[in-house]
């Protein structure tokens, strides 16, 4: 198969890898800033296309769209109008889902990434709530932060899409974590609320800082904070349910159950994944979700996560930041 990879940046790049993990070669990347057409080309030898005109559709299969969440709309509508399979990074909005929706029976497949559903300690997670080892899913903290200049170290914060206000970090990540928090919990939510602001001194227009609280279908209750201004990285969650606990703290590699009949904690360790040089994430998991994609547009297994799932989490974020 044939891929247009539009932008180039972290995510873009990330998508190269993923295809060569897999035997994908054949590899076209555009990106609005010259400096990162070359520096993708600099690295991994792929052909480059400067301008989004010179791009035409009989040259390519397959579109991963790794831009600006602000464009994904445009990009969504290409590739539906020239019935391209395609593949989407997280949004902050729901530009281009009237679209997809639309035209669900075009015959083509179209992916919304849902990274940590293929993340080790998230599928382990999973299959210890599903094995009833604490029973009833009653409540949950989750707390997932990371200073925001730490995220991409090798350029100014400040000139990336994240720390505008309509496509902030804070708006990104929300959406991104309730696609595997929501898994875990097995049920849709019902309502929500919430606040988000900025109380840092980070030179930005974004917010950094969202406090959400959740109520689901099923009666369980959560609470998330979501912010770019912890100088120490924290993905922290405890899920409290009938029959025991659940603790997870993605930074110390481990998951500990807390059972009442026995009042004792296991801890159990978390295999070790492998991050490119200067990331924090490891790449299993992002080569994980490719393959996912491969293989639907392969007709092997249907892609695990839908738009209209998304449309749902995006509905949520909407609910929280425009009370």
């Amino acid at each position: 198969m044939r891929f247009l990879i539009v932008g180039l940046g972290s995510m873009g790049k990330r998508r190269i890898r993923n295809l060569l993990v897999h035997g994908e070669k054949d590899i076209v990347g555009f990106d609005v800033r010259p400096d990162r057409n070359e520096e993708t080309k600099a690295k991994y030898g792929i052909k480059i296309i400067n301008n989004f005109k010179d791009i035409s559709p009989d040259d390519f299969d397959v579109m991963i769209i790794s831009a600006s969440p602000d464009a994904h709309g445009d990009y969504i509508r290409f590739a539906i109008q020239h019935k391209k399979h395609f593949f989407v990074e997280h949004p902050t909005n729901d530009n281009g889902y009237q679209d997809i929706l639309e035209n669900k029976d075009l015959g083509i497949v179209m992916a919304p990434s849902c990274t940590f559903r293929f993340y080790e300690p998230v599928k382990m997670i999973k299959n210890i709530l599903e094995s009833g080892r604490i029973g009833k899913i009653l409540a949950f903290q989750y707390h997932m932060g990371q200073y925001l200049p730490d995220w991409h170290p090798w350029e100014d914060y400040r000139q990336v899409y994240f720390s505008k206000k309509e496509t902030s970090a804070c708006r990104e990540m929300v959406a991104f974590e309730l696609i595997w928090l929501n898994w875990l919990i097995n049920s849709k939510v019902a309502e929500a609320s919430g606040i988000i602001t900025k109380v840092s001194d980070l030179d930005m227009d974004a917010d950094d800082l969202v406090l959400a609280r959740l109520k689901y279908e099923s009666g369980t209750l959560g609470n998330m904070l979501v912010d770019v201004i912890s100088r120490k990285p924290y993905r922290t969650l405890r899920i409290l349910g009938s029959d025991g606990v659940l603790d997870w703290e993605r930074f110390d590699s481990t998951i500990k159950v807390y059972d009442i009949s026995s009042k004792t904690t296991e801890v159990i360790p978390v295999p070790q994944g492998r991050p490119e040089p200067g990331y924090v994430n490891e790449e299993e998991m992002y080569n994980d979700e490719i393959k996912a994609f491969l293989d639907a547009i392969a007709g092997k297994a249907t892609y695990p996560f839908s738009f209209a799932e998304n449309l749902l989490n995006l509905k949520t974020l909407f609910k929280i930041i425009r009370p």
